[in-house]
């Protein structure tokens, strides 16, 4: 009986560890030991991450992980920090990144005799979505990003003055975005052209337009580019979040990145509702 009690007892402790979900946790701070809040925290080129809160604090499920992948630690303003999972020692895992400015062209505008542009899709009465926050898997991802190309072309450089983008589905009290611009490598996003985060703020489970002014920013560019809307935090209370699609959508471009460190996945003839304002 002793001995059937033991074996009983092992199992369950077996059973308990493993039952338990694999986590990361810390804070991200930077050389002032200051934290740096909306950080990019995730497993490299896979649909698993989070980001940092306002206090730096991060908190990442890597039950799908394995050893050999690469946690990846960014944010912009400061050098990334890579490192695989087995050589992360314990669950407790604080990170310093350093400061970092990338440096981009320098991109000169005369203001004399500018024209104004508007370049996206405006439709919304489309009952195709693309979600952040799915109604099973409760807040999963923060840092995922929806985005679209912009054709500005490369002969006048332009410069940004305002973007919108439709919400279809809002049942959340609070939620936060970044927007994020990128030049285009590949066909897929690359660097980033916004020299400082641009974060918005929708309260009230608003839906509908969300208009972000961008003249404070000074964005410059002289190509095409990308424009992605990235899911930074929000409300406990909440499990519904989406951006209408349209299908088909001629000579369009969309792209998604469910993960902060994931891969970006593009799709031919689809675009989200998003306007972009510019002049030339």
């Amino acid at each position: 009986m002793k001995k059937l009690f033991l074996t009983f007892l092992m199992l369950f402790f077996s059973f308990s560890v493993f039952s338990q979900e694999k986590l990361i946790k810390g804070i991200i701070i930077d050389s002032l030991n200051k934290p740096i809040q909306y950080a990019n925290i995730g497993i490299l080129n896979k649909p698993i991450g989070t980001v940092s809160n306002q206090n730096g604090e991060y908190f990442l499920n890597i039950d799908n992980a394995v050893n050999s992948d690469t946690l990846k630690i960014s944010c912009l303003g400061f050098k990334s920090v890579e490192k695989t999972i087995n050589n992360i020692l314990n669950s407790n895992y604080n990170v310093t990144l350093e400061n970092h400015i990338e440096k981009l062209e320098e991109i000169v505008i005369k203001s004399d005799n500018l024209k104004t542009y508007t370049e996206g899709k405006d439709k919304t009465n489309t009952k195709k979505q693309v979600f952040f926050a799915i109604k099973n898997q409760k807040n999963l991802n923060l840092g995922s990003e929806i985005g679209r190309k912009f054709t500005l072309g490369s002969k006048k450089p332009s410069l940004l003055k305002e973007f919108k983008f439709f919400i279809k589905e809002n049942n959340f009290e609070t939620v936060k975005f970044r927007i994020n611009f990128y030049t285009i490598v590949d066909n897929k996003p690359s660097k980033k052209i916004n020299k400082t985060n641009i974060i918005v703020g929708v309260d009230n489970k608003t839906k509908g337009w969300i208009n972000v002014d961008l003249t404070d920013y000074e964005i410059k560019t002289q190509e095409d580019i990308i424009v992605a809307v990235e899911w930074i935090e929000c409300s406990k209370i909440g499990d519904k979040l989406s951006l209408p699609i349209i299908i088909p959508s001629f000579s369009s471009t969309h792209y998604y990145k469910f993960g902060t460190q994931a891969k970006w996945e593009k799709y031919g003839s689809i675009s989200s509702s998003m306007m972009l304002t510019y002049k030339q």
